[in-house]
């Protein structure tokens, strides 16, 4: 998946289900307000007709305005009571906010209920008029806090805040992992499509190879033959120069026997063994090449890891990497351990040689890369060849006291 794809299939969804999310809280707030505070507009308005026939009788009767709306103050519902004649004048009045009285103008839209903003919040004002004696026309006012609803209103926007952070911090956890997923697998794409380009060129250059094998060993075999027969018949004065070229086709080929076999697939035959016994017998072979440069190897004991592994190819890449140190290194020594580590069994070769450049830790490992002037680069690329042949991976470091450290990772014995 391409980036631009993979935006619009993770991001643009996400963005999207946000500004959904956001549109339904709104939405949801403002119903729940509308249908609250018509809830409450219509029991105001019922309480207002009750209140309005009750007061009516009271003033008939002669009780002063005063006197009929203070029964009501301890009413905690209703927030103000008002008595005011048709002139304007407020006959009586009573409020819970003390010495204020939200009362205003009645709007054109809704002469019976409206709402107000004041400093203890929106008020609800329900206006009721009714005659009283002396044929005077009387309003009374109710008023009703919604500073309640606000609350809930203000209480509903922070849970919706919450549930959104919540719902976001597990959004982004999810679009966290589905994203290394995602690279993750276009990691794995793109190693196996080089892994099958690589095969397909090592297919191609075991084919040339074989081709070329076949094409000269027939011709080097009668060389090989006719330097032998130049050698035992031709004068003392010749005999040695026919010895020499015997030499050099011989040499010629088994570098074309070395080559051939690099490039011949494997054949792994699997055993379960310590890795201990791997490291011995590469020890063991490259012995004679150590004592004749005067180089010793060493073996850290480790933590005695076992492993499903080919013995003879294993302790053979194994060589390949500790002949490439002894080569490498004048003085020093190699040093050799095998531990246990997450992906299974870690075994390390260090020398003390130069180093290896940071350009070339990579190519060392490709067939026919060398950096002697004599080397044929076909030693790391078979080791490379057999771990990965045992599910494995070969790196090149450069080692902090100097020199490099060859990495095999291997899998460790299952069950």
């Amino acid at each position: 998946m391409r980036r631009r794809e993979f935006w619009a299939f993770f991001i643009l969804p996400a963005a999207g289900i946000i500004v959904l999310f956001f549109l339904q809280s709104a939405l949801s707030r403002e119903f729940l307000k509308r249908k609250t505070e018509a809830l409450v507009r219509e029991q105001l308005t019922a309480s207002a007709r009750i209140l309005a026939a009750e007061f009516e009788e009271r003033l008939k009767e002669g009780v002063l305005p005063q006197t009929a709306l203070d029964r009501y103050s301890g009413e905690t519902d209703i927030y103000f009571l008002a008595l005011v004649d048709e002139t304007g004048n407020v006959l009586g009045w009573s409020s819970q906010f003390e010495g204020y009285l939200p009362i205003a103008g009645r709007p054109a839209s809704d002469p019976e209920s409206w709402a107000i903003d004041s400093p203890a919040g929106t008020i609800l004002n329900v206006v009721r008029t009714f005659p009283a004696k002396e044929d005077r026309i009387y309003s009374l006012y109710l008023g009703y806090s919604l500073s309640r609803l606000d609350e809930m209103l203000a209480y509903s926007r922070r849970s919706a805040l919450l549930l959104f952070g919540a719902l976001g911090a597990v959004g982004l956890l999810l679009f966290s992992g589905i994203y290394r997923m995602h690279r993750a697998s276009l990691a794995r794409t793109e190693e196996a499509a080089g892994e099958r380009q690589e095969k397909e060129r090592f297919r191609e250059l075991s084919g040339f190879t074989a081709g070329i094998a076949h094409e000269i060993k027939n011709p080097l075999n009668s060389l090989a033959l006719l330097c032998e027969m130049m050698e035992k018949n031709a004068p003392d004065v010749l005999a040695g120069d026919a010895a020499l070229g015997r030499i050099e086709v011989q040499k010629i080929s088994r570098i074309l026997d070395r080559f051939s076999a690099v490039l011949r697939p494997l054949d792994l035959r699997l055993e379960t063994i310590e890795a201990d016994a791997v490291i011995g017998d590469a020890v063991e072979a490259a012995s004679p090449a150590a004592v004749s440069k005067g180089i010793p190897i060493r073996r850290e004991p480790g933590s005695g890891p076992r492993l499903r592994a080919d013995r003879g190819l294993l302790a053979q890449a194994l060589f390949n990497i500790v002949r490439n140190g002894l080569e490498a290194s004048a003085d020093g020594e190699i040093v050799i351990r095998a531990e246990k580590n997450k992906a299974g069994v870690l075994i390390s070769v260090e020398d003390s040689g130069p180093g290896i450049p940071a350009a070339d830790r990579e190519r060392i490992f490709e067939p026919f890369f060398s950096t002697k002037a004599d080397g044929l680069g076909v030693g790391l690329f078979l080791a490379r060849k057999i771990v990965e042949a045992h599910g494995g991976r070969i790196s090149a470091a450069e080692r902090r006291s100097g020199g490099s450290v060859f990495r095999i990772e291997l899998p460790g014995e299952k069950g």
